[in-house]
């Protein structure tokens, strides 16, 4: 009843580090994905810009 309890196991890899191509991927897939955001913010700006101008000449 007072026996030692046993050793833990360390725990096992699950997950390799990531290549360096892999990374490179990465970083190219966030620029494109800042660089759609920015697309994404000049057309909404440019639509309610020309929605004020619509309504300034009218």
């Amino acid at each position: 009843m007072a026996e030692p309890l046993p050793e833990p196991t360390p725990p096992t890899k699950l997950v390799e580090p990531p290549d360096i191509a892999q990374l490179e991927l990465a970083r190219r897939n966030m620029l494109w994905g800042w660089a759609l955001f920015g697309l994404f913010l000049v057309l909404f700006g440019g639509t309610v810009g020309i929605a004020f101008v619509y309504l300034w000449l009218d």
